[in-house]
């Protein structure tokens, strides 16, 4: 056990982007895909991860002095100091949450897709990260391990389901077939998304605002392309990032600007075309995974395969939102009373928070930026909250907290509504235990009813 263990740990520890490859391999050869075919499948999807996190970087690179700039024009001085997710994975894994919540999770989904209670192959493992982060958190309250795991456990559990029942909409609205999103980040804001899209359903007048990507090009005609539409998104942000900046000339405020645009403009191209290398390599794999399910389980299974949220952030949609989204956090962090959290590096990781959100309100421009910017409030207080928390398990992880700063968080995982329902419930933890079984079981149930139909309702359709 403890070599399969350290063998897991191993290529887990590689990164996500020689960890997903390899598992991709691995799983193309047990479907019987050529191995010339499986290896080239792998590196493609390799490929396209690489390509998506360099263009995240490049933001990061442009966006960063940029977000300072607004925090210095702005006064902001707050006490909680985000450290973003990288940090936030490293308190996560440097628990003993972490150390086992590899195997864990593993066992997890194989038990879900053999009791038809999920059709999530989950190979995105570097990403438990997140259920451990939400144990450790319990951990670092509680020091009750069995609770932790358990914590974990539940949330798995829970996102599992959110990315079967949101896969056919990721397909439709992000043009990812055959792939669903088993994100803990992602996947926390669905619930409270479907509500909120469901309030402004019922909101007269606004409910007849809407903003598809597909409406830009003829709503803004060329501008509304996505060159040039984040060249603009890009100039406004460098405008209010360095307009009020003291001791810049203005052909330096202007040269800033410009840069912001074209980089914007950038990545709003370059992204989708990452994005669709990855996919290049998924569909051989997924094609036959579909082949093998439907050979071993009477002819009728769909299983899809679960990656990074990353996948989805190539959406003109999800990239605007995300961008629009950072002067606005930093606004609300000014001005919202009890908050304390500065959120800085975080702030890019926005990106991977709205790939979900878009798909809920069916690509929805305007409905994604104004259910975002609800998140982001109840965010921040979340995170302020959470802090004194996180900060003591980073301590008991050996993780290195800035100088300076007394309390630490993540803006784009310490401030999830999930992670922060399952601190306040392990309070009681008979009450943690009791809520976990209770939505496990139901949603578990739920999900395996609707997987059951929709594989009765394929043979019927054949019929017709």
């Amino acid at each position: 056990m403890k070599i399969f263990i350290d063998a897991i740990m191993y290529i887990v520890n590689l990164g996500p982007t020689v960890m997903i490859p390899i598992i991709m391999l691995i799983f193309g050869l047990a479907v019987r895909v050529p191995f010339a075919k499986a290896l080239r499948g792998g590196l493609m999807v390799g490929i396209g991860f690489i390509g998506l996190n360099a263009t995240v970087s490049i933001l990061t690179d442009v966006m960063n002095p940029a977000i300072q700039s607004m925090i210095k024009t702005m006064g902001l001085h707050l006490q909680v100091i985000d450290v973003g997710w990288p940090s936030a994975s490293a308190i996560a894994y440097g628990t003993a949450v972490g150390v086992s919540i590899i195997p864990l999770g593993i066992l997890i989904n194989i038990i879900m897709i053999v009791t038809k209670t999920t059709q999530t192959i989950d190979v995105d493992i570097w990403d438990f990260w997140h259920f451990a982060f939400s144990g450790s958190l319990v951990y670092a309250m509680t020091k009750d391990i069995v609770l932790s795991l358990f914590t974990a456990s539940v949330f798995m559990i829970i996102v599992m389901v959110i990315a079967d029942r949101t896969a056919p909409l990721v397909d439709k609205y992000l043009g990812l077939p055959g792939i669903s999103i088993p994100h803990g980040y992602a996947a926390t804001y669905v619930p409270t998304a479907i509500v909120m899209n469901w309030i402004i359903d019922k909101i007269p007048g606004v409910n007849k605002i809407h903003l598809e990507a597909k409406d830009f090009n003829k709503k803004f005609g060329a501008w509304g392309e996505p060159t040039l539409l984040g060249f603009v998104i890009g100039c406004f942000i460098g405008l209010l990032a360095y307009i009020a900046v003291p001791g810049i000339s203005i052909a330096d405020k202007i040269g800033k600007i410009l840069l912001m645009g074209v980089t914007l403009s950038a990545v709003m191209v370059i992204t989708p075309k990452m994005a669709a290398m990855l996919l290049q390599g998924v569909v051989p794999v997924s094609g036959n995974i579909q082949k093998w399910t439907q050979k071993k389980f009477s002819g009728n299974r769909k299983l899809y395969i679960g990656l990074d949220t990353a996948v989805g952030i190539g959406s003109p949609v999800v990239l605007a939102c995300a961008t629009l989204m950072i002067p606005v956090a930093l606004l609300f962090a000014f001005i919202l009373p009890g908050n304390q959290f500065l959120p800085t590096i975080g702030l890019v990781g926005f990106v991977f928070m709205f790939p979900l959100i878009v798909s809920v309100v069916h690509g929805d421009f305007f409905r994604s930026f104004i259910i975002g910017a609800i998140h982001v409030v109840i965010g921040l207080w979340i995170g302020t909250d959470l802090a004194p928390l996180v900060t003591r398990a980073a301590r008991a992880a050996h993780f290195s907290i800035p100088k300076g700063s007394t309390l630490i968080n993540s803006i784009d995982n310490g401030s999830d509504p999930f992670p922060w329902v399952f601190v306040k419930l392990a309070q009681n933890k008979w009450v943690l235990y009791a809520f976990g079984i209770i939505v496990c079981a139901i949603l578990i149930f739920w999900n395996r009813k609707k997987i059951v139909a929709e594989e009765n309702a394929k043979p019927a359709e054949a019929a017709k």
